[in-house]
């Protein structure tokens, strides 16, 4: 490539693309909600916030603990098999007990 001035570059395979998503999310006995985010770190943030949020909506605590175990094991999915899919610039989507999350590239 002698006098090319093209760029290569390179990602490491642990390097995820970064991309704005809209993250939809719904959480039993609680409610649902939609925002937009930034990437797949600032989704998990926004999915942790709300199920921290949603324990006022509980009387008693094992519902809730029941649904953040479940929202803890969303977030190991949607590192993963959400992260793969999204980077193919496709829409995921995926229900873990009381916990929905559709995340949809923009």
């Amino acid at each position: 490539m002698e006098g090319s001035s093209e760029l290569v570059t390179v990602r490491l395979p642990w390097e995820r693309k970064y991309m704005s998503l809209w993250l939809d999310w719904s959480l039993e006995g609680v409610g649902s909600a939609g925002e937009e985010a930034a990437d797949v770190d600032a989704a998990i943030r926004a999915l942790d916030i709300s199920v921290a949020r949603s324990r006022r909506a509980f009387d008693s605590d094992r519902p809730w603990q029941e649904l953040k175990t479940s929202a803890d094991a969303m977030k190991i999915q949607i590192l993963d098999e959400g992260a793969k899919v999204l980077e193919s610039g496709q829409a995921w989507a995926s229900t873990i007990g009381g916990v929905q999350v559709k995340l949809t590239p923009r």
